[in-house]
């Protein structure tokens, strides 16, 4: 989905990092950065890979915030548990990430032949992963259009799986979790104004880019 705005907005992102990776590689600090200038890549490597570093650390975590807004409004009992007890904010946040994905899909290529349910996908081929309706599927997770911070996941999709799995899954887990024990110590309960909360549609997320509450 390129247009002007996003476009310029990636060209000018780029010409960002791409100077701050030139300071970094002649005064490096403790941080990620410094890292990548000193790793056995080229300056457009680098900063291509910052770009994907900063994108999707950002973009995703923002979703995430806005369904846990939404989905606690939609069910105050949940979020008086988490208030109340917030040793469950671990799992409430596995539960939300199962339960509305902000990565819903994930594009793969076949490097070889797949059987799946009886029908062949040929090698090369390109295939969109739902993983987001995986996050609902019954055989998985019994009552799965339930929400329960309780309910006890041995693993979800939400993150990727196997080589696959998502770099940044450790850090959005702790930005999630810190920002809904902060979010309820100072309000336990909110409302979501839904005349003016505005949905968000990208090729990669979904979700919120407004959620104001009372």
């Amino acid at each position: 989905m390129v247009n002007d705005v996003s476009l310029a907005a990636r060209l000018e992102l780029d010409r960002y990092l791409t100077e701050l990776l030139a300071v970094r590689a002649t005064s490096p600090g403790d941080d990620l950065l410094s890292g990548l200038t000193q790793a056995d890549l080229t300056r457009r490597e680098s900063a291509d890979f910052a770009n994907l570093l900063v994108s999707a650390g950002t973009e995703t975590v923002a979703r995430l915030l806005g369904w846990s807004a939404v989905v606690l409004d939609r069910h105050p009992d949940q979020r008086a548990a988490l208030a109340a007890e917030p040793d469950l904010l671990p799992n409430a946040v596995e539960e939300l990430l199962r339960y509305e994905a902000p990565s819903p899909v994930q594009g793969r290529w076949t490097s070889r032949p797949v059987d799946l349910y009886g029908t062949e996908v040929p090698a090369g081929s390109k295939v969109l992963l739902v993983t987001g309706s995986a996050g609902r599927d019954e055989r998985a997770y019994p009552d799965a259009d339930r929400f329960d911070v309780r309910r006890r996941l041995d693993h979800h999709v939400s993150f990727g799986f196997g080589i696959h799995f998502c770099l940044g899954a450790a850090l959005a887990r702790l930005e999630g979790r810190v920002a809904l024990e902060e979010a309820l110590r100072r309000h336990p309960e909110w409302q979501v104004d839904h005349d003016r909360a505005v949905r968000l549609h990208t090729s990669t997320v979904r979700g919120w880019s407004k959620v104001p509450v009372r």
